[in-house]
């Protein structure tokens, strides 16, 4: 508003006749990219045109859509400024992949809309993805082994397809080994490998980008495992926060639940299904409703493809279908 000199030789301020702006962003310093191993954070500044009241920072997984992190501030004098840490509201490391942060802010005069402002930040370094086994990118890979025992990795892009084929070098897993990636077992933020050698279960951790093989560390589970056609992990079935087991007993078509710890070993087995001997493959698909547990894919003979979800008790929901024509593939994994 301008000021005018009176005939008193006072000053008074008088309407322009022009609305106030509204509250925006004029410049700003946002970090590309956060590497948690690298032990640094998250740092954004943000000049404003005009002062905010308040202000607010929600960060969001990009994939799920997820708040993992809301951080806020008082009145902001022209500079609003964040920092990240990596870590949800509950102080544990985010999943390995892309955020969305959104500031907004409110105008400290009470004139015009918020203000509302988008990007995104690349997060490496921290928790890793169900089947995430290269390590970093947060998407899902797939391996493979041959008959010699000999695995190869093929990285998820992101967008359904798959890289060239990357070789193991860490020598061949015993002839006739079964594979199932699990996730992150121990703790070390790199996705594990559990390995049915023979009538041995091992748990294996190849490390962050390694292809498992015969040279990666690994905790023995047990013996007796031969029993089994089918294991799968659904990654974390039950909610507790590790990845877990399902196992179909070859005899009698029976499903078991195995609950993972963080030392590499299961809990005792829980039957928590009976002949499922209808179903031709049986794999664990992941987060597939977005309640935090993961859940099981069964084909019958018919090619029928049925869902079932997790449970908090380490059980699944009753069955849903998913459509036909699913036998069309020689396997589900």
């Amino acid at each position: 508003m301008p000021c005018r000199t009176g005939a008193d030789r006072r000053v008074r301020i008088v309407p322009s006749g022009v609305p106030a702006s509204r509250i925006a962003v004029i410049d700003a310093e946002t970090t590309p990219a956060l590497d948690l191993r690298a032990g640094t954070t998250w740092s954004s500044r943000w000049w404003l045109s005009k002062p905010a009241a308040s202000w607010s920072l929600t960060l969001r997984n990009k994939a799920s859509g997820r708040t993992v992190r809301t951080l806020s501030g008082g009145e902001a004098r022209g500079l609003a400024s964040a920092s990240w840490d990596g870590r949800d509201a509950a102080g544990k490391y985010v999943p390995n992949g892309a955020y969305t942060w959104t500031l907004t802010a409110k105008p400290a005069d009470g004139v015009g809309a918020d203000l509302s402002v988008s990007g995104t930040v690349p997060v490496t370094g921290g928790a890793a993805v169900w089947r995430d086994m290269a390590g970093d990118d947060g998407f899902g890979d797939l391996l493979t082994v041959d008959g010699a025992g000999a695995v190869s990795l093929y990285r998820g892009n992101g967008t359904g397809g798959v890289s060239s084929r990357v070789a193991g070098s860490g020598g061949a897993l015993p002839a006739g080994s079964v594979l199932v990636p699990v996730g992150d077992v121990d703790g070390d933020r790199c996705a594990d490998v559990l390995v049915r050698a023979g009538d041995e279960l091992r748990a294996y951790r190849p490390g962050c980008g390694k292809v498992v093989g015969a040279s990666s560390p690994y905790t023995s589970i047990g013996k007796g495992w031969g029993q089994y056609d089918r294991l799968t992990s659904p990654g974390d079935l039950n909610g507790g926060g590790f990845a877990d087991l399902i196992a179909r007993q070859q005899s009698t078509g029976d499903i078991y639940f195995y609950a993972g710890t963080a030392d590499h070993h299961l809990k005792p087995r829980v039957r928590i299904q009976t002949n499922w001997k209808l179903y031709q493959w049986i794999t664990g698909a992941g987060d597939l409703n977005g309640d935090g547990r993961g859940d099981l894919l069964g084909r019958d003979a018919a090619g029928v493809l049925w869902r079932y979800h997790g449970t908090a008790a380490g059980g699944v929901t009753k069955r849903e279908r998913v459509g036909g024509g699913w036998n069309a593939f020689t396997g589900l994994y």
